[in-house]
């Protein structure tokens, strides 16, 4: 016979029962939970006891929370802080559900010894990043993953996430854009953790080094594009064994469609069969005069007619749908360049 269906508090109280006294007690405190929810909690411990299904509301309930932990893991894998945050704070062995929570509950005796702190903007995450220059915000969102990067940008109100979004990498603010579109399922508590970890790294990152690290990633750029293809692909190789991060950030920004510029014309020609020409005519549909005219020159001249016709067809453009059709050819030029069938004008 399958158990009756469990409320939230009859599941924390399966997982609470395990634990003695003093433990418990530590738990509660470090969640805030209110005399009033104890009392109800208690009642749940002590009605769990009398239950002949026990076993089988272990079984259900812990499954649950080893979901639940995936689901933790899964949004701050890949970003070293938030992993390093997440130590300790609900991700113990779900068998156990006894973690040690020594330090926290230390700090947490601590600041009740001190008495209570009233809130102000300083315990805020939101406002702690809203009180943050946009560039810094990016340059700190930019050390963690693109799921982190939606987490934070999503809590944040439209206008001032769209400034952070700005700074991003093109290829960045597009996947994040789709992430963003995708109803969030993280928990809350998950959610301020992951706020309260960037609010913590921005505070370490001043406006100025923020300028200077894009001017850094903006000179990298420059001297990979000017080298032979044997010496980027070396550099690049050796920038990946010291910072695989940034060779991934540089390596997403390293080519862009006005590459067509720098590239002859049998590359050119063999580039656009590789492409739709739906997605030639939006990459087109607001490009500089001279990208058009070496894309166009490139093409038989039944070909182009057709591309002219597209492009006519195309009477309001979002810049979203520009900006991937674009990022569509810039992951040709990088492909054809890595495979070396790529020539570049010297």
């Amino acid at each position: 016979m399958a158990p009756n269906p469990l409320s939230n508090l009859d599941k924390a109280a399966v997982l609470l029962r395990r634990l003695p006294p003093p433990s418990l007690n530590t738990v509660l405190d470090l969640v805030g939970l209110e005399e009033p929810s104890r009392v109800r909690l208690q009642a749940a411990l002590d009605a769990l006891a009398r239950r002949s299904d026990i076993h089988e509301l272990d079984a259900i309930v812990l499954q649950e929370f080893r979901e639940m932990q995936r689901e933790v893991k899964a949004s701050v894998r890949g970003s070293p802080l938030l992993e390093r945050t997440f130590e300790g704070h609900g991700t113990s062995h779900a068998d156990g559900v006894h973690g040690s929570s020594t330090v926290n509950g230390e700090s947490h005796a601590k600041q009740d010894e001190g008495g209570s702190e009233d809130s102000s903007d300083d315990d805020d995450p939101i406002k702690q990043l809203m009180n943050t220059p946009p560039p810094v915000l990016a340059t700190a969102l930019q050390r963690e993953t693109l799921r982190s990067m939606a987490i934070v940008l999503r809590e944040l109100p439209t206008e001032f996430a769209g400034r952070v979004l700005e700074q991003l990498p093109a290829e960045q603010r597009q996947q994040i854009f789709m992430l963003l579109a995708i109803k969030s399922a993280i928990h809350p508590s998950v959610v301020q953790r992951v706020l309260s970890a960037v609010a913590a790294v921005c505070k370490t990152i001043d406006e100025a080094s923020a300028g200077q690290q894009d001017a850094r990633f903006k000179t990298l750029i420059g001297i990979l594009q000017m080298v032979e293809r044997e010496e980027r692909l070396r550099l690049m190789e050796a920038l990946t064994e010291q910072d695989e991060e940034l060779a991934a950030q540089i390596d997403d920004n390293l080519y862009d469609y006005t590459d067509v510029l720098r590239i002859q014309d049998r590359s050119v020609q063999k580039l656009l069969t590789q492409l739709e020409l739906k997605v030639v005519a939006m990459a087109l549909k607001t490009a500089p005069p001279e990208i058009v005219e070496k894309v166009m020159k490139n093409l038989s001249e039944r070909v182009r007619a057709t591309l002219n016709e597209e492009m006519e067809l195309l009477n309001s453009v979002s810049p979203s749908k520009v900006e991937q059709a674009r990022r569509e050819i810039a992951n040709v030029v990088r492909l054809q360049d890595k495979d070396g069938t790529l020539l570049w004008i010297e």
